[in-house]
C-alpha cells in the first residue's frame, strides 16, 4: 500500500532523528545560495538546496527520496516494457511508477519550499477534524466530444469517530448527464472528530460506488472501487520543512458500461494519486497534484504529435486551493487539465473544529 508506505519512508530515511530538530538554526545569509542550488543542481540532485543552507541531514533525506523515487519510475516502466503491459502485471507496475514520478517531483518541490518559503508565513494543519463538512458550487468543463459545459456541484463528508461517510453529485444545467459518487471510509492515523492529531498526517482506506449517466449520448456507466490514501506532513523530515505535506494514494476499480440498446460492458480501473501542497494559516492550504483516474471528466492527458501513440495514457494534472475565512465558512477552487478542462469554486461549510 503506497501511501503506508510513504509514512514507513519516512522513518526509514530520517531514523532516530525524525521529530528533532538540528541544533543550530539555518543560516539566512545562506538562503539566496541555497535558492539557487535547489533549481541548479537541485533539480537533478534534490537535497541541494538544503545542503547549502547547512540542513545536511534534511538534504540527505530528499535526496534519498529522489532516489527511491527515480528507482520506482524506472522499474515500473521497465516492468510494463517486459511484460508489454499485461493485464496480470500492468496494475502493479503501473502503482509502482505512479509512485516513483510522485516521490521523484516531490522531492524537488520540497527542497525548493524549504530553502524559499519564509520562516514566518508557514501554515500549520488542523489536529482534529470536523464531524460534518457541506459543498456547494459551480463547475465548467470543456470538452468537445459532449454537450455539457456547466455543473451544479454538491457534496458532504459526514465523520463518526475513524469512520466517513461522503456522497458527492455533480448535474450538468445544460445538458442530460448526472454523476453520482459514494465513499465509506475508515481513517486508521490522523486528525478525527473525537481525537487530537499530532500533525496533519493520515492514513485512510475509502471505498466507493460510482454511477454517471449520459443521457444525450445514450449510455451510463456503473462501478465500485477500493483507494488507499495517505498524507505525510512533511516536517517530519526536516524542520525547514515545516508548513508542507505531501500526498500518496492508489487503488483499483471494476466499472460496466451501459450502451442504451445495446450489450454491457466491464472495465477495470486503475487508480493512483500524488500531490504535494503546503498550509496556510491554520488548517487552509493549497496543493498541486497528478490524478491517473480516467473515468472522471478530465479524464486522461490527450497527446500529440508522435507521441499519440499513447494518447490517453497518462491521467491529468490538477491545482486545488482551500480557505476558511471562519471556523466554519470557507471556499475551495479547483482546476484540472486532462482531455478536458475542469474548472470552478465551491462555498464550504463545517462544524466541529476544535483548534
Amino acid at each position: 500500500m503506497r501511501a503506508l508506505g510513504m509514512a514507513a519512508l519516512a522513518i526509514a530515511l530520517s531514523g532516530s532523528e525524525v521529530a528533532r530538530a538540528d541544533e543550530a538554526p539555518p543560516s539566512y545569509a545562506r538562503r539566496p545560495l541555497a535558492a539557487g542550488a535547489a533549481v541548479v543542481p537541485g533539480l537533478v540532485v534534490h537535497g541541494a538546496g538544503h545542503y547549502v543552507l547547512g540542513e545536511t541531514a534534511t538534504g540527505h533525506r530528499l535526496l534519498a527520496m529522489e532516489g527511491v523515487g527515480a528507482a520506482g519510475l524506472v522499474g515500473g516502466l521497465a516492468g510494463l516494457a517486459v511484460t508489454g503491459a499485461s493485464r496480470r502485471f500492468a496494475g502493479a507496475f503501473g502503482l509502482l511508477t505512479i509512485a516513483g514520478a510522485g516521490l521523484f517531483l516531490v522531492s524537488a518541490l520540497t527542497d525548493l519550499y524549504g530553502v524559499l518559503a519564509p520562516e514566518g508565513a508557514r501554515g500549520e494543519p488542523l489536529r482534529t477534524a470536523p464531524f460534518i463538512r457541506t459543498e456547494l458550487g459551480l463547475r465548467y468543463v470543456y470538452d468537445p466530444n459532449f454537450e455539457y459545459r456547466s455543473f451544479l456541484v454538491q457534496g458532504v463528508d459526514y465523520r463518526l469517530r475513524g469512520f466517513k461517510i461522503a456522497p458527492t453529485a455533480w448535474f450538468a444545467l445544460n445538458d442530460d448527464n448526472a454523476r453520482l459518487m459514494a465513499n465509506v471510509g475508515y481513517r486508521f492515523v490522523g486528525p478525527r472528530p473525537d481525537r487530537r492529531a499530532s500533525d496533519g498526517s493520515y492514513f485512510d482506506i475509502d471505498v466507493g460506488l460510482l454511477h454517471h449517466r449520459y443521457g444525450t449520448e445514450r449510455f451510463s456507466m456503473t462501478g465500485g472501487e477500493v483507494l488507499v490514501k495517505g498524507r505525510l506532513d512533511m516536517a517530519l523530515l526536516g524542520r525547514t520543512l515545516r508548513g508542507s505535506f505531501t500526498e500518496l494514494g492508489g487503488g483499483f476499480g471494476l466499472q460496466s458500461y451501459r450502451y442504451f440498446g445495446f450489450t454491457d460492458e466491464a472495465n477495470t480501473l486503475l487508480l493512483g494519486w500524488f500531490a504535494w501542497g503546503f498550509y496556510i494559516g491554520s488548517g487552509n492550504e493549497v496543493m498541486v497534484y497528478y490524478d491517473h483516474r480516467h473515468d472522471d471528466f478530465a479524464a486522461g492527458m490527450k497527446l500529440g504529435g508522435l507521441g499519440a501513440v499513447g494518447s490517453g495514457v497518462p491521467g491529468h494534472m490538477g491545482a486545488r486551493g482551500t480557505y476558511f475565512f471562519t471556523d466554519d465558512w470557507g471556499i475551495t477552487a479547483d482546476a484540472q487539465i486532462g482531455s478536458a478542462f475542469v474548472g470552478g469554486a465551491s462555498l464550504l461549510f463545517r462544524h466541529g473544529v476544535t483548534r
